[in-house]
């Protein structure tokens, strides 16, 4: 099994660039913005819907995303190096985005638009983990 992450190739700040990636390997200083990590998004949700039974080595500060098949390219692939992997439905990590897109959109509710609510979001996400 491998993981795979995208290769952005971009000088800014915002952009990690690929020769970082093979030096440092992969991790959560290292992936790319594309990938959300929709558990800090919204921290104060997280922690109260999290599950008691979840695994308590979950820590969404360093946490970082990554796929299970390559996306497009170019993008690195990397050995799976942890059994402390984890995995969430990506269509509700992109719903509970969309909360944050609306709040630099002036709230005006463009994005969330006939989306549950961050609540119900985050009780989705965490019902959505798998290892």
């Amino acid at each position: 099994m491998f993981l795979y992450h995208m290769v952005i190739e971009n000088d800014s700040d915002i952009n990690i660039s690929p020769q970082r990636v093979l030096k440092e390997g992969l991790n959560h200083r290292t992936a790319t913005r594309w990938y959300s990590n929709s558990g800090n998004l919204f921290p104060e949700l997280t922690e109260r819907f999290r599950p008691e039974n979840s695994p308590k080595w979950i820590d969404f500060k360093v946490a970082f995303g990554a796929d299970l098949k390559p996306y497009e390219k170019p993008h690195f692939q990397f050995p799976v190096f942890s059994d402390k992997i984890l995995a969430f439905n990506r269509d509700i990590s992109s719903d509970l985005f969309a909360y944050i897109e609306d709040k630099y959109d002036g709230d005006r509710g463009y994005f969330v638009e006939g989306l549950p609510s961050k609540e119900d979001l985050m009780k989705q996400y965490w019902e959505s983990m798998y290892s």
